[in-house]
């Protein structure tokens, strides 16, 4: 098992990670959960996966098994900042605003989306080591970029998954019903602490994923051979 955590930029040394990773995104998201999001039949990515983004991908035997995406709520890029702040706005339809009690714009904050794990590859339980490295990874890319709290509208699940990780974490007071799933989804805020599960990250994440603070890339890449087809699942 592999921990890749990577930007934007990097993308084309990590094509077969990140393909995957959008694969995994379609199965789960639009086969499964039934979101209305636009997609190419096989592939789903959207106007956060841009410059900036970061993220942290988890693979086994050649498969992407979990992973996520966050973007700094300081950065934008165009029409858009970031996903809560945008749907606030009003730029988003589905996503109503006063789900945060203040929405951040500066780089301090960091915003994660589209965290999907496949529920057939990755261990078969809620607290898994898959999810737990992929936040491990979103921990500690951000913070090499000044993040110290991360941003979630995920359902109430996530709290209690992010706490027992060992992560401090705080739900916003206002929820909403979304109506493609039908389940209810909060906002949280987690404190970005690199010190939580280090080991744990270090022990999986692959060298040439390592991007730090001078800005310096190890591009050696070994890029995914096979993509697995199973069904996936959401924290």
């Amino acid at each position: 098992m592999k921990l890749h955590v990577f930007s934007f930029a990097q993308r084309s040394s990590y094509s077969g990670v990140l393909e995957g990773f959008f694969a995994l995104r379609k199965r789960k998201l639009v086969d499964e959960l039934g979101w209305a999001l636009a997609h190419d039949g096989g592939l789903e990515s959207d106007q956060y996966d841009r410059p900036g983004a970061v993220y942290s991908i988890v693979t086994n035997d050649d498969c992407v098994v979990a992973g996520a995406r966050a973007l700094s709520c300081g950065a934008a890029y165009g029409h858009w900042t970031y996903m809560l702040k945008d749907a606030a706005d009003g730029k988003l339809e589905g996503i109503p605003d006063g789900l945060m009690d203040v929405y951040p714009t500066d780089h301090s904050a960091w915003e994660c989306t589209r965290f999907v794990t496949d529920d057939r590859m990755a261990e078969n339980s809620p607290y898994s080591v898959e999810a737990k490295l992929v936040v491990a990874g979103l921990c500690q890319g951000t913070h090499w970029l000044g993040a110290t709290s991360l941003l979630s509208l995920s359902p109430r699940a996530l709290g209690v998954l992010l706490r027992r990780f060992g992560y401090r974490v705080q739900r916003q007071a206002n929820r909403y019903l979304c109506e493609d799933d039908q389940r209810e989804y909060w906002a949280f805020v987690m404190g970005c602490d690199p010190a939580v599960n280090e080991k744990l990250f270090f022990t999986y994440a692959t060298p040439t994923a390592l991007a730090n603070s001078s800005g310096r890339h190890n591009l050696r890449v070994q890029p995914l051979t096979r993509c697995h087809q199973e069904r996936a699942d959401v924290v």
